[in-house]
């Protein structure tokens, strides 16, 4: 009998098909409240009482309703499913298949609301996995947002063609840009990737949104007897300065070689160190039961101190104490993350995993010192190993792919635990990058240190970077400036090249100019020979390297110099005239032959899938996913009923502990 109940199913993560009806309304309700209180205050893209305004037309026009207010609807109710138990995931999707019916329409005016839906795809993405990638949405929203000035108070406060202003479209207009904004800086912190739109908080004038209730935000103007700031908008507001405070550390330590600071003894580090404990002394002591409240705040200064004081490309090789602090930082975190895992009191992202993982992976670094070794025993950091191990379990639930790497944890931390063995330390970056300040491309890949990732690599561009302010620390969380007399700061512009007039052809480029090679590289005989042998007008083209075929091999790693070289490529040459070009067969691969069966079907050739041994990875879905088959339709309708019924109760007593945790709005405001 238990095994017939449609909640004892094991269902599908993903769907197949898209949800053709709406829930009944009173369900749709609760799941609109539950969006409004646990998504809301993390990035309030949406108006509420806009918001309700289309839910009503959605159920009372239904298809004549715009394709706005119905993409609207459906990823709303889709954000809440993902928000419920994991049985739900499935229909989830199902309702995030529906709303990209409607996306076409949606997308083509690129105006504000094409904004909305793109955030909303963003926060989507980011709890579970999706068809499209979130890096490439909000690079897309980004770009709108620069597009459509919202990266500049100046034009956030454009009137209206009338010369009225439109209170509401201007709050919008500055959440919208801060919630894709930081957004960004989050996603750029996580994969170690370059942001978009700026490395520093100096390079933005945009001012904080209104931090009252939605209901007293008007197009006419906002009450200013509105009681503020409301709790939901200020943990918004504190949640943004911590992308804020991330983004500062991450220019000064991971973006390129500065002449300051040489080690963690730095006067930067104590005055980073003490913005970081003020924000944390001045979050939020109560939530309204999204989840971040204290202790949750807590946890990401925590995951700030591992971020300034583990190994960087400005500090390789941090002092004894920074691996104490790390190690502490990582020892709360492990604790937090499992209980709030078990408790229901977090989203379990793929952001969230993989802050797991770097608590683990911090934690064994700094048992390379000594002085962390003596202060904590061998018996006490298996103790807090082991409960990351069961935190990366229930994190696989939602996460089918992180379960692979507990066996090769369990793997590396039996290694390393050998440690306790040794008496002294085991120093594990032990050179330093180059001490030249703001190098050329050129000097720069040959000066940058082996303990340079891939990661940080991709954000090393020839991106001209201001010097860091002077500003204190108070003015740092001012609230920006409403006049638009004073010009914006200029946007980020590439350094510009070293043009010199010629008189030759257009085609025709100069040879560029020897790079003098540090002393300290003087070693390396064998770059030096494969450098001096570039020729300047000349193509050498290498035998290992076909232009005609797409399966090249990869980049080899040089040890030497610590990045991903590109010897295999031909060097860049620029042709006199366009008959001097070789020439490459374009057919000479039937994918590209458009004369071929297969074309333009290049899986038919040598399809993987057809091998016996091919394994589908998670992330796949073109073939139903690899959570096995998606959703089906008998299968929605099953959960739509579960949810309808039992389901309810459920939402609502999720609600209700959320409204049960509001407190009365403190005295104190953000600032």
């Amino acid at each position: 009998q238990e095994q017939a109940k449609p909640t004892s199913k094991i269902y599908p993560l993903i769907s197949d098909v898209a949800a053709n009806e709406l829930p009944n309304r009173n369900l749709t309700d609760l799941l609109i409240q539950l969006y409004k209180l646990k998504v809301q205050p993390m990035y309030p893209a949406l108006h509420e009482p806009t918001l309700d305004k289309d839910i009503d037309a959605v159920y009372e026009r239904g298809e004549e309703a715009s394709p706005y207010q119905n993409f609207v609807c459906r990823m709303v109710l889709a954000i809440s499913l993902q928000k419920m138990d994991t049985q739900y995931a499935g229909l989830a999707d199902s309702y995030y298949l529906a709303a990209l019916t409607y996306m076409e329409p949606v997308v083509r005016p690129m105006d504000m609301r094409t904004l909305q839906c793109f955030a909303l795809m963003a926060e989507y993405s980011l709890l579970t996995p999706t068809r499209t990638a979130i890096y490439y949405i909000v690079g897309i929203a980004v770009r709108l947002a620069q597009a459509l000035g919202y990266n500049e108070e100046k034009t956030v406060t454009r009137t209206r063609v009338d010369g009225k202003p439109n209170f509401l479209e201007m709050d919008m207009r500055r959440r919208l840009f801060w919630c894709i904004f930081v957004m960004d800086c989050g996603l750029a912190h996580s994969l170690g990737r370059p942001a978009i739109l700026a490395t520093n908080h100096e390079h933005i004038d945009v001012a904080w949104f209104e931090s009252c209730d939605d209901k007293y935000i008007t197009p006419d103007g906002v009450d200013p007897t509105a009681p503020r700031p409301t709790l939901k908008k200020w943990i918004a507001i504190h949640f943004f300065k911590m992308r804020l405070l991330q983004l500062e550390i991450r220019r000064k330590l991971y973006q390129r070689k500065r002449s300051e600071p040489k080690d963690d003894n730095d006067t930067w580090f104590h005055e980073m160190d003490a913005k970081l404990c003020a924000w944390r002394d001045a979050a939020p002591n109560f939530d309204e039961g999204i989840g971040l409240d204290k202790v949750w705040f807590i946890g990401r200064y925590n995951t700030m101190i591992v971020f300034m004081y583990r190994p960087s490309p400005q500090v390789p090789r941090p002092m004894a104490s920074s691996a104490l602090k790390c190690y502490d930082a990582c020892a709360y975190n492990i604790y937090m993350q499992r209980g709030q895992i078990k408790n229901r009191n977090v989203d379990l992202t793929w952001v969230f995993t993989q802050s797991i993982f770097m608590a683990i992976n911090t934690m064994l670094w700094s048992l390379s010192y000594v002085e962390v070794r003596k202060t904590h025993s061998k018996a006490d950091v298996v103790q807090y190993l082991d409960v990351a191990m069961e935190a990366i379990q229930l994190a696989s639930e939602r996460w089918p792919g992180v379960a692979s790497a507990v066996q090769l944890y369990q793997n590396l931390i039996e290694a390393i635990l050998k440690i306790y063995e040794k008496d002294c330390d085991v120093p594990i970056a032990a050179t330093t990058p180059s001490d030249f300040n703001s190098p050329t491309a050129y000097q720069d890949a040959l000066n940058r240190s082996r303990t340079t990732s891939l990661a940080t690599a991709s954000s090393n561009t020839s991106v001209s970077t201001p010097p860091m302010d002077k500003v204190p620390h108070a003015q740092f969380h001012q609230r920006a400036r409403r006049s638009v007399d004073p010009p914006p700061p200029m946007p980020y512009q590439s350094d510009p090249p070293n043009l010199q007039p010629a008189a030759a052809s257009p085609l025709t480029t100069p040879p560029p100019p020897a790079m003098p090679i540090p002393p300290s590289l003087s070693n390396q005989s064998s770059f030096e020979t494969q450098a001096s042998q570039i020729p300047a007008q000349t193509f050498q083209e290498p035998t290992n390297f076909n232009m005609s075929s797409y399966n090249n091999p990869l980049p080899d790693y040089s040890p030497e110099l610590g990045v991903w070289s590109t010897a295999p490529q031909p060097p860049m040459v620029a042709y006199a005239t366009q008959t001097s070009m070789p020439t490459y067969d374009a057919y000479a691969n039937p994918v590209f032959d458009p004369n071929s069966q297969v074309y333009p079907f290049p899986a038919a050739i040598n399809d993987p899938t057809l091998d016996p041994t091919f394994m589908s990875q998670y992330m796949d879905f073109e073939n139903n996913g690899a959570f096995g088959e998606g959703l089906n339709l008998d299968q929605q309708q099953e959960l739509m009923q579960s949810l309808e019924t039992s389901g309810m109760d459920d939402i609502q007593s999720m609600i209700t502990s959320t409204l049960s945790a509001i407190t009365p709005k403190p005295q104190q405001a953000p600032h």
